[in-house]
């Protein structure tokens, strides 16, 4: 064999039993912190799906009220051009109530009758 000698095995700090157990309950405890805030997470998602409706458009509606916005921000005024207001009206089946839903142009646009429209639930109707 030319060159340095080779060896199999790779000299190794001794370790303890309990320097190995110590690392298995570090170990569990990082696992059970996961775990857990997994657990954490998937609960919000209930109370997520709660506030959210979803239902179907029914009708389309655009009322003409055309004004500027003004509003104050980090870069000063920003005066917005509103044509006026667009509605959907979609049929929730699950709680078998047709809401009004305020959008914006874009979506109004993008959005036919008979589509399919999840939205969020009113503020006035959330439970505390």
């Amino acid at each position: 064999m030319s060159g340095p000698e080779r060896h199999a095995k790779v000299p190794v700090a001794g370790t303890s039993r309990r320097d190995v157990v110590v690392a298995i309950v570090c170990g569990i405890g990082v696992l059970a912190f996961v775990v857990y805030g997994i657990m954490s997470m998937g609960s919000k998602q209930r109370e997520a799906s709660r506030v959210t409706l979803t239902g179907k458009i029914v009708e389309k509606s655009f009322k003409p009220a055309p004004e500027e916005q003004i509003s104050f921000g980090k870069k000063g005024l920003k005066t917005e051009h509103v044509a006026g207001e667009f509605l959907l009206r979609v049929h929730v089946d699950q709680e078998n109530r047709t809401f009004d839903v305020p959008v914006v142009q874009s979506t109004y646009e993008s959005v036919r009758v008979g589509d399919t429209f999840t939205f969020g639930r009113p503020p006035s109707e959330r439970a505390p």
